[in-house]
């Protein structure tokens, strides 16, 4: 049981994660912004976190089919998948993170920081006020 909690926490995790970035590219993408990584600036910077939750989450499932069930592990990645791709990303959640972030951006370089404002403006994304 305690697999499935730790599998469950690793996958939230990392889907919470996989949502901002999609959320970031769509923001940068849909407003009409050429730049390739202005998407990228809106994200913050403990975003690298994914890296660790992706390959635990993998190692995780490697030791949970040597260990316990092989059967279950293969569930598990393809529950994985089918999640992530039928579970709507919640683009409300990152708003706040975006415009905090962008607000730090702003005191380092005013220039990008309104450029960046003007970005999240220009987004189709439907977020809450």
């Amino acid at each position: 049981m305690k697999w499935l909690i730790i599998f469950g926490f690793m996958f939230s995790v990392q889907f919470f994660l996989f949502g901002m970035q999609r959320a970031a590219l769509l923001i940068s993408r849909d407003a009409g912004y050429k730049w390739e990584h202005s998407g990228k600036l809106i994200l913050p910077s403990w975003f690298s976190i994914c890296w660790p939750c992706i390959i635990g989450k993998w190692v995780l499932l490697l030791a949970m089919s040597i260990i316990w069930s092989w059967k279950i592990a293969l569930g598990l990645v393809i529950s994985n998948y089918i999640l992530a791709a039928v579970i709507p990303i919640p683009y409300d959640l990152y708003k706040r993170i975006f415009l905090k972030r962008i607000n730090q951006l702003k005191l380092q370089d005013p220039v990008i920081g309104m450029q960046l404002t003007e970005m999240m403006k220009k987004a189709p994304l439907k977020f809450k006020k």
